[in-house]
């Protein structure tokens, strides 16, 4: 009874290391299909065995055979059995193309990623150099009122030097009005003189002429 126990249990240990130890493997879903000269398995074969996935051209089914007249991309034609045929791809195929598509999705996320770090970098850039244009635009705001500033009072000294040439003009011309006036007037004056004159010479020949005459004669002694 011993011994029977124990070989049990030497049995089920090396079926447990069988079982540990064991390598997995599945079953291949790749099936070649033979094509034949007519719709049946008594005729010929003209190709060897498609692979499944292969990429055909159906020509026409036979419903009561159970086969269908296909077509190769090379233009060999053929029978095989219906049921070998699908719409869609088989998963092998459909697996590749998945393959392919994440391949060129990873290449694609990994560009966005490399973009998405220079933006982000660029953004930091730009940030900066915003910022020290404001800097700058607050300088030159600064600067700008300054000037104004600065304009604003030579705008008003320039427009008092105006007043202030303006009243001197105006000035210089009353000067020259008064200069001729007064020389008018001097000269006026010195004629009036010149009249005066003339007229008490005329006044004193008149008188001289006039006051004999008036005069009575007085009488001779020898008359």
């Amino acid at each position: 009874m011993k011994k029977l126990t124990l070989l049990g249990l030497v049995t089920v240990l090396l079926t447990l290391s069988g079982q540990l130890f064991a390598e997995t493997r599945y079953i291949s879903d790749k099936v070649y299909v033979p094509l034949r000269v007519g719709d049946g398995s008594k005729y010929r074969i003209v190709h060897r065995g498609l692979p499944s996935g292969t990429k055909l051209e159906l020509i026409t089914t036979n419903e009561s055979t159970g086969y269908s007249k296909v077509k190769t991309t090379s233009g060999t034609e053929g029978w095989l059995p219906s049921h070998y045929l699908v719409e869609a791809p088989v998963a092998r195929t459909r697996l590749k193309e998945a393959e392919a598509k994440l391949s060129k999705l990873s290449e694609a996320n990994k560009a966005l990623r490399e973009q998405l770090k220079n933006t982000t970098q660029s953004s930091e850039q730009t940030a900066s150099i915003v910022e020290q244009l404001e800097r700058e635009n607050t300088a030159l705001s600064e600067e700008l009122d300054a000037i104004k500033r600065i304009s604003a009072n030579a705008i008003k000294l320039d427009s008092d030097n105006r007043r202030l040439l303006e009243s001197n003009q105006m000035l210089s011309s009353e000067v020259d009005v008064l200069k001729t006036d007064n020389a008018r007037l001097r000269e006026n004056k010195e004629n009036e003189f010149f009249l005066n004159g003339a007229f008490a010479v005329l006044i004193g020949v008149m008188i001289a002429l006039i006051v004999p005459r008036m005069m009575p004669k007085r009488r001779s002694e020898w008359g």
